[in-house]
């Protein structure tokens, strides 16, 4: 036997194991497996925005002093909207040569060095936001190339999310272990991962998940506009859902 098919017989070995572990995953006493559901909405209050600059000049220093000066302009710009020191990120300086293909001559033409940089800040306040967008003054060198959201209690919202989700769980438990005149005996294994069993256990949706909002009025629609940016930009402050399950196999008894 080679060493190639030595080591496909250790693979096949190990899966067929790995596999039968999972099989075995459940008791072989009376058992229940069920699943709890929690969601939750929330209107996101932290907004990203990330802007690209770049400048492509024969002589690298000057590519480079464009660069410097439109970001010290951004850098100020963003400090009037009040965007804190600490919500600013730039990215180090990227010098290169650049090329473009001559379709004609059907070869690269060497065009000069490219400098570019970019800096991402974060704004607590959509109004602000809108403000210094409207203010921007886009061009080939300078670009916003993406806005994201995210919400500054995800944390604390996942926590009480899973402790949410394990009630959910625990109370279809008993609810299904009264239909049947049954109880519970004990947890014998708790996961947030689906399982996956031979008997053809699938993740599935369950009605009796916990569901609320986070969200407070109406949905905000902003559209930004103004002489000095060369398109309009729409944003809009949506809803985020976060969701968390957890399965569980509970021992009965009579």
């Amino acid at each position: 036997m080679n060493r190639i098919q030595t080591v496909l017989l250790a693979l096949l070995a190990l899966a067929a194991t790995t596999a039968s572990a999972q099989m075995n995953a459940l008791p072989p006493q009376r058992h229940l497996l069920v699943y709890g559901e929690a969601e939750a909405r929330a209107i996101p209050d932290r907004f990203s925005i990330k802007i690209s600059f770049d400048e492509v000049d024969p002589s690298a220093d000057i590519a480079r002093r464009k660069v410097e000066a439109s970001v010290a302009r951004v850098l100020e710009a963003l400090e009037k909207a009040g965007v804190p020191e600490g919500e600013i990120i730039a990215t180090s300086m990227d010098i290169e040569p650049r090329e473009r293909y001559d379709a004609k001559s059907e070869e690269d033409v060497y065009e000069g060095m490219g400098v570019s940089r970019d800096i991402s800040a974060r704004f607590s306040d959509l109004d602000a936001l809108e403000a210094f967008i409207g203010g921007l003054e886009t061009s080939k060198s300078l670009q916003v190339s993406g806005i994201t959201t995210a919400l500054s209690s995800e944390a604390a919202l996942k926590a009480a999310l899973r402790e949410k989700s394990i009630a959910a769980t625990r109370a279809k438990a008993e609810e299904m272990a009264k239909a049947f005149g049954v109880r519970l005996a004990g947890v014998y294994s708790v996961s947030d991962v689906a399982p996956q069993f031979s008997y053809g256990i699938q993740p599935g949706s369950w009605s009796g998940g916990y569901q609320w909002s986070r969200a407070s009025g109406q949905l905000d629609a902003i559209t930004v506009t103004g002489a000095r940016i060369d398109r309009s930009v729409s944003l809009r402050a949506g809803y985020v859902t976060f969701n968390d399950k957890i399965y569980a196999v509970f021992l009965i008894a009579d």
